[in-house]
C-alpha cells in the first residue's frame, strides 16, 4: 500500500532483537495494514481500537510525526480478509493526536438515534507543533456519529474540561486521553467518562445525552477525601493519576473500574455521577515486596504502574495490567554535601542510551535551568534541568518537550540529562518518558530533583511549594541500574456483585521472559499492556508489545496461560473481544502494522 513506507515484509524485517515465535492454542485469521495518510511511515503509530458491526476502529498515534493523527476505519465483514476503508480516515485537529481508550456506544433517544465513536485528543507539545488558530481547537474528546461508518460525521470537537488547576477559565479543554461511555438505564441518562492530565481532578464526567452539545457533569481527585487512593507503605508509590477507565452495570449499580498508575486500581460507584455522588467502592494495595521478582528470591520493592484493567462480565474477577515500560530501575546516592549517603530511585526512558549496571552514572550535575533548545551552554558530564509548567493542561506557558530537553543537551556536549519534576501537585511523580535519543534520559521526582540541587530541608509535604534556588549547590551523585522485571498482570476477587465489593488479590501472571534479566534492553517492550475479558468463558486476553498475544483462564485457582501468539516483529497494544457474525474473534492492534484478528 502506499504512503507507509513498510510492508508487511517490512515488518518482518524487524526480527532483529524480537523474541522467536511462539504460537498455541490461537489461530491467527486475518490482518491488514493501515495506511498513514502523512506518508510518515508506521513506527509506533497504531495505538488502541473500538469495534461495532464490521467494522473496526484504529486510533492514530502522535508517532512518527503528529501528523494527521484521528482513526482508521477497517471493514472486518470477512476477518479472514480485513482491509482498511481509507477514504474513511477519521482526522481531528491539527496539533492534537489520538492514543487509548476510543469508545463506541449505541444510543436512541430525543436527541440521536445511531451509534456514537468518541476518542479523546491530546496535545502535540514539540516546538514544531502548530499554533491554535482560535479557540477550542485542543484537548477534550471528539464525538462522531457513525450510523454510516464509512461516512462518519462529527457532532462534537473539543468538548471536554476548560478550567485550570487554579479554576480560571482556558481557551482550549485539558487534554482528554482515555474514554469510556455509557448509557445508565435506570436515567436513560449516556455519559463519558474521561481521563485527563489536569494534575488534580483528572477523571472527569461528561453527559452526552445530546451528542450534539455535550456538559460536564463532575470531576474527581481520587487523590483527596471521600477517596484517597494512596498507601503509605511501601515507599515510592507516590505517583498517583488516572490512566484507563471502563463502567459495567452489576446489579442496581453502575461499577466504574479505573486504574491509577501507583494507587492501584479502584471500583467506584458512579450510579448517579452527579457532584457529591460517586462514593468508592474498593481500592487494590500493593505488597511490600514485588510479587514477581520474590518467585526469583529478590527483595524488589513493587513498581506499582496499574495500567488497564477490566471486570469480568459477572463481576466477580477484575483482571490488571501493571505496565513497567522500563525492565531496570535505577537507584542512586548523593555522594557528597549533607545529604551524603541519601539514596534515591530515578526512571530510565527506554529509548535513550542504557546506563551500564557495573560502570554507572557518577560526577556532580550542572544545573542547566529547564534545558530548553537555545538556553544550554556546552559541558559535559550530567546535566540536570527542571520540568516545564508549560505541559500542566493546555496553558501557553514557555517551556519545551522531553524530547528537546533531551537533544538540546546532547548537542551541547553533556554525556547524561537528569529532568525533576515541576511545582505543583503532580510534584512526586516519577515515570519514564519517551523521548529518543544516544545519551541516557532520566527522570526524578521533585523532591529528588531538589536534593539534587543542594536543597536539604525539603520533604515530600513541601517539594510541590518549593521553588527551585537561583544559585543551587549540587552535590555529587552516583546511578547504577538495577533488573527488576517488566510489568505482568494481577487479579482481584471482587465480592460483587453480592456483596458491597472489594479487591482482594489472587494472583500474578508475567511471561516467562519479562524476568529474565538477558531480556531487559533489545528484545523489545515486554510488559502487560491491555487486557480483554471474553463475554461467555473464564478467558482473558492480555498483549505485551513484543512479547506478542497471551490467553489466560482465571478463576479461583489464579491466572494459567492457555494460548500464545508471538511472531517476530510484533508490537501488540490495544485489544477487544467482538463478534463479527455469529462468533466472537479477539481484536489486536499492532503498533507497527495495523489489525490482526484471532480465533480462540
Amino acid at each position: 500500500m502506499t504512503g507507509t513506507g513498510m510492508t508487511h515484509g517490512d515488518q518482518q524485517a524487524l526480527e532483529t532483537g524480537h523474541l522467536p515465535p511462539s504460537v498455541h492454542g490461537v489461530r491467527l485469521v486475518g490482518r491488514t495494514q493501515v495506511t498513514n495518510p502523512s506518508g510518515a511511515g508506521l513506527e509506533r503509530h497504531i495505538c488502541d481500537l473500538a469495534a461495532y458491526g464490521d467494522h473496526a476502529f484504529l486510533t492514530a498515534y502522535r508517532e512518527p510525526t503528529c501528523e494527521r493523527t484521528g482513526a482508521y476505519v477497517i471493514d472486518i465483514s470477512d476477518p479472514q480478509a480485513p482491509f482498511e476503508v481509507e477514504s474513511a480516515f477519521m482526522e481531528t485537529t491539527t496539533g492534537n493526536y489520538v492514543g487509548e481508550g476510543p469508545g463506541i456506544i449505541e444510543i436512541d433517544n430525543e436527541y440521536f438515534s445511531g451509534v456514537l465513536f468518541v476518542h479523546g485528543n491530546e496535545i502535540y507539545a514539540q516546538a514544531n507543533a502548530p499554533d491554535p488558530t482560535g479557540p477550542g481547537e485542543r484537548g477534550g474528546i471528539n464525538i462522531w456519529d457513525i450510523s454510516d461508518p464509512e461516512h462518519a460525521q462529527l457532532l462534537a470537537a473539543h468538548a471536554g474540561d476548560y478550567t485550570d488547576v487554579d479554576g480560571s477559565s482556558l481557551t482550549q479543554a485539558v487534554e482528554v486521553y482515555y474514554v469510556f461511555p455509557w448509557t445508565n438505564e435506570f436515567t436513560g441518562r449516556t455519559y463519558v467518562a474521561m481521563v485527563t492530565v489536569k494534575i488534580t481532578t483528572d477523571i472527569c464526567i461528561m453527559d452526552i445525552t445530546d451528542p450534539r452539545n455535550p456538559s460536564m457533569v463532575t470531576s474527581l481527585d481520587l487523590r483527596v477525601p471521600p477517596f484517597g487512593v494512596a498507601q503509605e507503605s511501601p515507599a515510592g508509590l507516590n505517583s498517583l493519576f488516572a490512566h484507563a477507565v471502563s463502567v459495567q452495570r452489576t446489579g442496581d449499580r453502575y461499577v466504574m473500574s479505573a486504574t491509577y498508575w501507583d494507587g492501584g486500581y479502584v471500583l467506584l460507584d458512579v450510579t448517579d455521577p452527579t457532584p457529591g455522588n460517586v462514593s468508592m467502592i474498593a481500592q487494590s494495595f500493593y505488597a511490600e515486596l514485588d510479587e514477581e521478582r520474590a518467585k526469583f528470591g529478590e527483595q524488589a520493592a513493587p513498581e506499582g504502574n496499574a495500567e488497564h484493567c477490566a471486570l469480568s462480565p459477572d463481576a466477580q474477577y477484575l483482571v490488571g495490567a501493571d505496565e513497567n515500560y522500563e525492565a531496570v530501575r535505577l537507584l542512586g546516592t548523593i555522594t557528597s554535601g549533607p545529604d551524603a549517603g541519601l539514596e534515591f530511585t530515578a526512571a530510565w526512558s527506554p529509548d535513550t542510551a542504557p546506563i551500564d549496571d557495573v560502570n554507572g552514572i557518577s560526577g556532580t550535575p550542572t544545573f542547566v535551568g529547564n534545558g530548553c533548545p537555545g538556553t544550554v551552554r556546552p559541558g559535559r558530564g550530567i546535566a540536570l534541568m527542571e520540568r516545564d509548567a508549560s505541559l500542566l493542561t493546555a496553558g501557553s506557558s514557555p517551556g519545551c518537550s522531553f524530547q528537546e530537553k533531551l537533544d538540546a543537551v546532547a548537542a551541547a556536549g553533556y554525556a547524561a540529562g537528569i529532568v525533576f519534576n515541576r511545582q505543583g501537585p503532580d510534584a512526586l511523580h516519577q515515570y519514564p518518558t519517551s523521548a529518543k535519543g544516544p545519551i541516557p534520559l532520566i527522570f526524578v521526582n521533585r523532591l529528588t530533583g531538589l536534593r539534587l540541587l543542594g536543597v536539604t530541608d525539603v520533604t515530600e509535604e513541601t517539594a510541590g511549594s518549593t521553588a527551585t534556588p537561583d544559585a543551587p549547590d549540587l552535590p555529587s551523585i552516583d546511578l547504577r541500574s538495577v533488573f527488576n522485571g517488566w510489568g505482568y498482570l494481577r487479579l482481584f476477587k471482587t465480592l460483587l456483585p453480592d456483596g458491597g465489593g472489594s479487591l482482594e488479590q489472587i494472583d500474578t501472571y508475567a511471561i516467562p521472559e519479562s524476568q529474565d534479566p538477558k531480556y531487559a534492553t533489545g528484545f523489545g517492550d515486554l510488559s502487560a499492556s491491555h487486557v480483554a475479558i471474553d463475554p461467555d468463558r473464564r478467558l482473558v486476553y492480555a498483549t505485551f508489545y513484543s512479547g506478542g498475544l497471551r490467553v489466560l483462564s482465571y478463576g479461583p485457582d489464579g491466572l494459567r496461560e492457555v494460548g500464545a501468539y508471538r511472531e517476530p516483529g510484533n508490537d501488540f497494544v490495544g485489544v477487544v473481544v467482538h463478534k463479527i457474525g455469529e462468533k466472537n474473534y479477539v481484536l489486536v492492534t499492532d503498533r507497527n502494522y495495523g489489525l490482526y484478528i484471532f480465533d480462540v
